[in-house]
């Protein structure tokens, strides 16, 4: 049985223009405010890894107990491994949210030169976005990835020098 907020209506009631128009401005304010909490999310995260690095050689050397570097990294694993989670829910509601905006505009016939999204203004967009070779995205992605196998590597390392006098 689904719950209400996943059932679907069986005969909506169609918008208006008027009703499409304020559902894209409305839509284009969504994604920007969730644009800005990704990005947030990303300066806090690398803050966070900061501070843990900081920790893990306040002295300039690698502490002398291992377990101080056992969980300083274990820490850094799970913040990067919660970063990643939350990477991708922010980045599947940019995407659905930009989904909503191409149906909106499609439906209003928004002249493709004025049109925000990429699907429909693919001028516009590949002239200053597409033919860039990595996305902000697809960074991020990697960002949250790789730093949860540094610090993994760090966690192996501390467990097999229990004397780190490095």
């Amino acid at each position: 049985m689904q719950t209400q907020s996943h059932a679907k209506t069986e005969n909506p009631t169609p918008l208006n223009r008027q009703e499409m128009w304020d559902q894209l401005s409305r839509s284009t304010d969504m994604r920007s405010s969730q644009d800005q909490v990704l990005w947030s999310i990303f300066g806090t995260f690398w803050a966070a890894n900061a501070v843990l690095l900081v920790a893990l050689f306040q002295s300039g050397k690698l502490p002398a107990n291992h377990w101080i570097g056992v969980i300083v990294a274990i820490t850094g694993a799970f913040l990067c491994f919660t970063w990643h989670i939350l990477q991708r829910r922010a980045l599947g509601h940019l995407k659905r949210l930009e989904a909503v905006m191409d149906a909106l505009e499609k439906q209003l016939s928004v002249e493709s030169t004025f049109a925000l999204s990429g699907s429909i203004n693919k001028l516009g967009y590949d002239e200053h976005v597409g033919h860039l070779r990595f996305s902000a995205r697809k960074i991020m992605r990697v960002c949250s990835i790789l730093t949860t196998i540094l610090w993994f590597i760090g966690l192996i390392f501390f467990f097999l020098h229990p004397d780190n006098h490095v």
